[in-house]
């Protein structure tokens, strides 16, 4: 995460704020914010899916939901939702915004907005563009001088770009429950892990070196949940990758050493993560029960879809449990779904179904203990109906997103929920019928 765990959040003087949001699973993931206010709800209230005692959250189908149901958004929020969306008109709107009020405090937040939307796309010289203007306006926030340090790196570079695209259908692997799938890089073949999680791919010391590419440093600090500090975070960039037959260029990769718990037990060849990036640009992720992954694909007739919001470089997307509709993060790179706090705080008698015990998460620098539940099973509707058995349930908040989100889904349940495709152009998820 950032130096601080934050960006700076615009202190928003409106109806409703959204607090910050942050991703972690078991490796550690670069802080979003996001920040959604409403100007009028039209005698409507705001009925998040779930609510923390900390206030209303950044759960972006809440703030849908009031839209559909009369809320009037401010023009912020709307660029906002928009983002989260993934509708291009989104970046004119806050773009208009800002030219209308710059020295404002709305235009601080659709800076930040922007700036999170356009690392998320690989768009690293607009990206830089807008933490120079939000520095003009806090120039002694030591994170903005960080992030800055990062994007100034980024921005030397091309931005990454989608070269070209067919349709392809690839074999995965699993490697200690995360998921693996072929790749070539600066020409050599390799298998990196998949994680829509990560704001930016990774791959080890030993990795770039054999790649023959030379790491650059920032002043940016990696930390993790175990509330350890990490090293100096080093970037390479990647020329050219080719997933699939989706051919990328530009990719930036962070580089850990090799003793990084993602890569620990892990095969040669091996030692790269994916992050949102590259599967974003692949379209669609077709994920098949016999473990064949289709990408760029053409949509197939699904039975059932959700749809999918993104939180920062995040994504949103929401299960059913008890024929209530909650909103969960998905992370393919996390090997084990987790519950959270906010799913308790609907559903208390599920605890006492379960056992105490200490539940280990593991960090870019060091480990930590959570207090959880373990449930032998817990039934839920992802698409279709799947259980989690045994399932964890942490009693804590340990991440931004988990002060809202009813649960993190892994890789654990989109194996039970095959075939599924993630489809980020369209901005569903899909459950074709089983053939």
């Amino acid at each position: 995460m950032l130096t601080n765990g934050r960006l700076p959040l615009y202190e928003a003087s409106c109806a409703n704020r959204l607090h910050s949001t942050e991703r972690t699973s078991l490796r550690a993931k670069i802080v979003w914010l996001v920040c959604a206010c409403f100007t009028s709800l039209s005698g409507a209230a705001l009925l998040p899916a779930q609510t923390t005692s900390t206030g209303p959250s950044p759960d972006w189908f809440a703030v849908k939901l009031a839209q559909q149901t009369g809320a009037t958004l401010s023009v912020l929020c709307k660029g906002q939702l928009g983002i989260a969306e993934g509708l291009p008109a989104a970046e004119h709107e806050l773009r208009t915004l800002i030219a209308s009020s710059p020295q404002s405090g709305d235009a601080y937040a659709a800076h930040s907005t922007l700036l999170h939307f356009y690392l998320r796309v690989g768009r690293f010289r607009d990206a830089n563009a807008e933490v120079i203007a939000m520095l003009k306006a806090r120039p002694a926030a030591s994170d903005l001088v960080d992030m800055h340090s990062l994007l100034a790196l980024l921005a030397a570079y091309p931005d990454f770009a989608i070269n070209d695209s067919h349709p392809a259908t690839v074999r995965t692997e699993v490697f200690d429950g995360n998921v693996f799938a072929p790749v070539k890089v600066q020409g050599a073949e390799r298998s990196y892990m998949l994680d829509n999680g990560m704001a930016i791919s990774m791959m080890t010391e030993s990795e770039a070196k054999s790649l023959g590419l030379t790491p650059h440093s920032s002043t940016l600090q990696m930390h993790d949940i175990s509330g350890l500090s990490g090293p100096a975070l080093q970037i390479v960039m990647v020329d050219r990758l080719i997933f699939g037959s989706t051919e990328l260029r530009n990719i930036p990769f962070m580089v850990v050493e090799d003793t990084h718990g993602a890569f620990l037990g892990v095969p040669e060849g091996h030692h790269g993560i994916l992050g949102i990036q590259p599967l974003v640009a692949a379209g669609t992720l077709e994920f098949h029960a016999d473990g064949s992954l289709s990408l760029a694909s053409r949509v197939r007739q699904a039975s059932t879809s959700i749809p999918m919001l993104y939180a920062g470089e995040g994504v949103l997307t929401q299960i059913l449990y008890r024929d209530r509709p909650l909103t969960v993060t998905l992370d393919t790179g996390a090997t084990q779904t987790t519950i959270n706090p906010p799913f308790t705080a609907l559903y208390p008698d599920v605890l006492s179904e379960g056992k105490n015990e200490d539940h280990v998460m593991n960090g870019v620098s060091g480990t930590s203990k959570q207090k959880s539940v373990s449930l032998p099973h817990l039934s839920l509707r992802f698409g279709r109906s799947v259980e989690l058995s045994p399932a964890t349930i942490l009693l804590s908040q340990t991440t931004g997103t988990s002060a809202y989100a009813a649960a993190n889904l892994g890789y654990d349940l989109l194996q039970k929920a095959r075939p599924i495709t993630l489809d980020f152009t369209h901005m569903v998820i899909r459950f074709p019928r089983a053939q």
